[in-house]
């Protein structure tokens, strides 16, 4: 299923973001990336095998400039909002829908001034059986 990279492409196309999205985890300063998150479950499965599923992906930005980081989880968030499609390259699912379940925020600072950002996105697609 490609639903981590389209979701991806859709953040990598927004105009001003100051660095590419890439997928995976957080390493190191100014990398922002989208990454899975525990919880994403089946809310039904239909006879012919498709299974409507609730998808939980979180938004991560580390980087020293505060400011940069809540700017551009705003332009994301802003931008997942108004989202009405992400279409299958590999005609894996359907999206349904996309709720941002937690606005920007931010998590954690360490000792070298770094900051995490972070915001919580739930996306409803129907998964077609393979």
């Amino acid at each position: 299923m490609d639903l981590w990279e389209r979701l991806s492409d859709s953040i990598d196309s927004i105009q001003g973001l100051p660095m590419p999205c890439s997928m995976g985890f957080l390493n190191g300063e100014d990398t922002l990336c989208v990454y899975s998150m525990p919880g994403s479950r089946t809310v039904e499965e239909y006879f012919d095998g498709t299974k409507e599923r609730e998808m939980l992906y979180e938004v991560g930005f580390n980087t020293k400039d505060q400011e940069k980081a809540n700017q551009t989880l705003w332009l994301i968030s802003n931008h997942l909002d108004e989202l009405s499609t992400l279409k299958s390259e590999d005609e894996s699912f359907v999206f349904l829908g996309i709720e941002i379940s937690e606005t920007p925020f931010v998590s954690e600072q360490d000792t070298q001034g770094n900051s995490t950002y972070l915001l919580g996105i739930k996306i409803t697609i129907h998964q077609f059986k393979n």
